[in-house]
């Protein structure tokens, strides 16, 4: 042992083994299984002559240079311009594109497992592979959306946090609050406005910093909850039904899932605190009429926050075919089978007219002012992984009219809003974690790019994608 501590010591005093030894106490942060997906983690490092994703000016700058310090972005700007620190390790970022690390609003550590026959519904905890896929594709912070396994998600930030495992950094919603008749025998039902104050403490007292309302949650008791999590200084989100957005922004919600899909505000007939969920919500509505533009604007002026999970719901359409064959890989032969024999039947041209009113909503509600953030949602039918899913939530952002630089904003800067972190995430600027994803190709000629992943920085460490991606094929539905 003395002799190991000898030549450690002399390796950290040694000036030209200073590189080295940097590089060692960065590997040692994260276990031995975890260093052979990790590329880069020297102190300091150049990404040199590359595309910059600039989300706060929603613009794409060509030969630019950032500088990484110590986990932290140190300099940006034109590469010409930008003098590279002694001793830095250089990489050669031409014609690749560097962009924030995703920051999405919408996530969970399960994947629907539920059976044929009979009939059954399951969430099945995936906390060893969709952390690492999340991470892989480029989320390097996520909040969850509803727990049905909570302190394993606990426990899982817990664990990255203390790089015990890889994954990208984690905000954690409680337990789905729902009400009575609700489907999921995994979620717990509130009925009461006393249960829902004891059920939002009790979670609260446990470290979980939002709370999440489901379909069946009636006005009263969403209205406790709300109140209850803002004495503790906390926010919640919705998955609404039996509640319309205009009744839950008038009671001060801070966020509502799903874009306008879960919006029961324009279906006709619909009776208070009654859950009247249709396919197409929208059937009988101008995506652009007084209706809409009325919600939007009481949404606007309450900031309401809407989380788009575009995926979720492409998979449903009948227009979306059988999903890219690297998702396919990826799924355990069990779980591929299941999704091909069963759930990718589960498709419905209401859905196809659907989705296109819900792309023109979502711009409106951005042209209007409001905060639109981006989610994957990996339930639905099965065909949305973590990461992957997280990959097409945001490309189809730009059907809805928006540039690709602008849906990568929303996928990142908006979120970091959203999660009140933008002073540290979110966007590329210095003094910001260097949280960043390097993608082969400019992302504005083609949001398409963003899926050739080759980096992943999380504080500075550089992870390489496809090795991570590589060793998960066949194993996502299995743990």
């Amino acid at each position: 042992m003395q002799k190991l501590l000898k030549i450690i010591t002399t390796l950290i005093v040694c000036v030209g083994c200073i590189g080295m030894a940097s590089k060692l106490y960065a590997q040692s942060a994260y276990p031995f299984s975890a260093q052979a997906y990790i590329s880069y983690t020297q102190d300091t490092i150049a990404l040199t002559h590359c595309y910059f994703a600039d989300v706060v000016n929603k613009t794409v700058l060509s030969d630019e240079t950032i500088i990484i310090s110590h986990g932290i972005i140190a300099k940006t700007g034109k590469t010409k311009e930008v003098s590279i620190p002694t001793g830095a390790t250089v990489i050669d970022c031409t014609g690749k594109t560097v962009l924030p690390g995703y920051v999405l609003l919408h996530e969970h550590m399960f994947y629907p497992a539920a059976s044929v026959s009979p009939y059954y519904v399951h969430y099945k905890q995936l906390p060893v592979t969709f952390p690492r896929l999340y991470l892989a594709c480029g989320v390097t912070t996520l909040r969850t959306a509803g727990s049905v396994e909570p302190y394993s998600d606990l426990s899982l930030k817990k664990e990255i946090d203390a790089h015990q495992i890889i994954g990208p950094n984690m905000y954690v919603t409680a337990p789905y609050m729902e009400g009575a008749g609700g489907f999921a025998p995994q979620m717990h039902e509130i009925t009461t406005t006393e249960e829902a104050r004891r059920f939002v403490n009790f979670w609260a007292d446990e470290g979980f910093t939002s709370f999440k309302a489901y379909m069946n949650l009636p006005r009263s008791v969403l209205k406790a909850a709300i109140d209850a999590a803002h004495a503790r200084g906390l926010k919640v989100t919705a998955h609404l039904c039996a509640v319309t957005y205009r009744e839950a922004a008038e009671m001060g919600i801070d966020q509502l899932e799903h874009g306008f899909f879960a919006a029961t505000d324009f279906i006709p007939g619909k009776e208070e605190d009654a859950c009247v969920s249709e396919l197409n919500p929208f059937k009988h509505i101008d995506p652009r009429g007084t209706e809409v533009k009325n919600l939007i604007n009481i949404l606007v002026k309450n900031k309401v926050i809407l989380t788009s999970t575009l995926a979720v719901f492409e998979g449903l359409c009948k227009q979306d075919t059988i999903p890219a064959q690297q998702v396919l890989d990826a799924m355990s032969t069990d779980t591929r089978d299941m999704y091909l024999k069963y759930y990718i039947h589960e498709k419905s041209t209401d859905m196809d007219s659907a989705m296109k009113k819900e792309f023109i909503m979502e711009k409106e509600f951005v042209d209007a002012g409001g905060l639109l953030t981006a989610g994957t949602d990996p339930t639905g039918n099965g065909n949305v992984l973590a990461g992957y899913g997280s990959l097409r939530a945001i490309e189809l952002l730009t059907k809805e009219g928006f540039t690709p630089v602008e849906a990568i904003r929303i996928a990142t800067y908006n979120g970091a809003i959203a999660l009140q972190t933008q002073a540290t995430i979110g966007s590329l600027e210095v003094g910001k974690h260097a949280d960043l994803v390097v993608i082969d190709g400019n992302v504005a000629d083609n949001i398409n790019n963003i899926e050739k992943v080759q980096w992943v920085f999380k504080d500075g460490v550089g992870f390489n994608s496809q090795k991570i991606l590589q060793q998960l094929k066949g194993q996502v539905g299995k743990y």
